[in-house]
């Protein structure tokens, strides 16, 4: 047992340090810094939106806050021990450890679970202080730390129960392990979408909060039956048959493996696009919509999209009916739209120009102009956004009843925030294109863990600075919009900056391709 706990150990520390050294260590943009900060800032705006009950509610506020913690964290740690442990336990440098030597598997589960322990114990720390708010006076330090405790505890048994799924669904039915995470990730992004309405439209944390006091029993009987009851299997037969949960991760591993082996890209017929005209820009969109269409993620990327269709649907019901001015509409209807888009499809941008080092050389060969080139990565990206955000703000438009002027120019508005988005991370993606490795990896190349060479921190840096342009220049002008909420900056200067950002990203990073890409 003794060498069992050390090997758990020394993979905790493993991936501890592999943390360390993404995050803190090798990046350039500490981005671990960055994930804080950003936490921080999530955690302080609910804090803010989590009055403090009167003095005799004070109980009922502890029990209500109870309630929000262990949902949140019982299903935040279900996702987190079903997804992540498919990229822990199914991929990585540590797999063959358990393949080829004797080293038990129970090392590497119980390893995996400790190593989730202080991530899962800070974030924990960071919503029981936002949700101690709720508890008046004095109270509210112990609160936050009951609070603490039992959201620690609920959260590692979903993480458990979590990992319970995943073993089971990989012995049994491998094939569709990542439908899991699709659902995982559609759920969680629809409820998030719906907990930003919530807040918008004036909701606050408490009244969340008593709301899930009352239907407390069944809210406890399905945590319970989906992570509580899972999760203590899982920790007894660790303890009690440790073998049984071995020989069905090794099988599942296997199984898995050779599914991967197998795994090819979806067969399709070729087309081209029926255009006239340049026949560059006909190579390019046809190449670069038929690798989208033959994704193998791009039902999953839809799902997501659906997901947040629905949401703006919601939107438009809450507004129906209301004397909302259009500022309000762009905001709420508008803003949803585009978060739609960003979280099934916003990577269209960000990886427009990703590996284009490799096949820069057919380009060459093919006497194709760098500006043809650009301007056709452009529209490939640009054409499907359009119609994906002119669908969600329909649908908006449509639950809320507006009138057909109304729905016009809260469409433009959005459709002016999503082409100066494009344009923004279009230029961060072209400036950072050189970033990207010239040669593909080789099929089985080892994947870095650590975290520590000069490429992957490269890529790393560029892959943020493209995600950070992209999210700029999509959020200034809807901002500006939508009445310049949070900054009341004169509109002159509103609107300069909301145009002027996104469009110095775009030329600048265009031009510094030109210069650099010149053929």
């Amino acid at each position: 047992m003794n060498g069992i706990l050390s090997l758990s150990l020394a993979v905790a520390r493993s991936g501890w340090l592999a943390g360390w050294n993404q995050l803190f260590r090798f990046s350039r943009m500490k981005a671990g810094l960055l994930l804080v900060a950003l936490q921080g800032f999530l955690v302080f705006v609910v804090a803010r939106r989590a009055p403090a009950l009167a003095a005799d509610s004070a109980e009922a506020g502890l029990a209500g806050a109870l309630t929000l913690m262990g949902a949140q964290m019982a299903w935040f740690g279900l996702m987190y021990g079903f997804s992540r442990g498919q990229m822990q336990l199914y991929q990585g440098l540590l797999v063959p450890l358990f393949q080829i030597t004797p080293a038990r598997p129970l090392a590497f589960l119980l390893g995996r679970v400790i190593e989730a322990v202080p991530t899962r114990a800070w974030t924990t720390l960071l919503w029981a202080w936002a949700y101690s708010a709720m508890v008046p006076g004095p109270g509210r330090w112990p609160a936050m730390a009951l609070l603490w405790t039992a959201g620690l505890a609920t959260g590692m048994l979903a993480h458990l129960a979590g990992l319970l799924l995943l073993t089971f669904w990989s012995r049994y039915h491998p094939r569709s392990m990542r439908h899991g995470n699709t659902a995982f990730g559609v759920l969680t992004i629809a409820m998030m979408t719906a907990a930003v309405v919530y807040l918008m439209e004036g909701g606050t944390a408490t009244e969340l909060a008593l709301a899930l006091r009352a239907a407390r029993r069944s809210v406890l009987t399905v945590l319970t039956a989906a992570a509580g009851l899972p999760g203590l299997i899982l920790a007894l037969a660790l303890l009690i048959r440790p073998q049984w949960v071995e020989s069905h991760y090794r099988e599942g591993l296997y199984r898995v493996l050779e599914l991967g082996e197998q795994d090819t890209v979806r067969s399709g017929r070729s087309w081209w696009l029926p255009l006239r005209g340049d026949g560059v820009l006909r190579a390019v969109l046809s190449r670069e919509w038929l690798q989208w269409v033959r994704y193998r993620m791009a039902r999953t990327q839809l799902l997501i999209f659906a997901a947040g269709v629905v949401c703006v649907w919601f939107a438009g019901r809450s507004a129906a009916g209301r004397a909302m001015p259009l500022a309000g509409l762009v905001g709420s209807v508008g803003g949803l739209s585009l978060l739609a888009w960003y979280n099934a499809f916003g990577h269209w941008v960000a990886k427009v120009f990703q590996q284009e080092r490799i096949t820069i050389a057919l380009y060459r060969l093919a006497a194709v102009p760098t500006v043809r080139l650009v301007i056709a990565k452009l529209v490939s990206v640009l054409v499907p956004s359009v119609l994906l955000v002119a669908v969600a703000a329909a649908v908006g438009s449509a639950a809320a009843r507006l009138p057909l002027s109304t729905a016009g120019s809260l469409l433009l508005w959005t459709e002016l925030g999503l082409v100066f988005g494009v344009l923004g991370g279009f230029g961060a993606a072209a400036a950072t294109a050189n970033q990207e490795p010239e040669e593909p990896e080789a099929p089985g190349a080892p994947r870095m863990e650590q975290g520590g060479s000069a490429m992957v921190q490269s890529s790393a840096w560029s892959s943020l600075a493209r995600t950070f342009g992209l999210t700029v220049s999509t959020a200034l002008p809807l901002w500006a919009a939508a009445g310049r909420p949070w900054l009341d900056l004169p509109p002159a200067s509103a609107w300069t900056i909301a145009l002027g950002v996104p469009l110095a990203l775009f030329l600048g990073g265009v031009g510094w391709m030109l210069r650099t890409w010149r053929l």
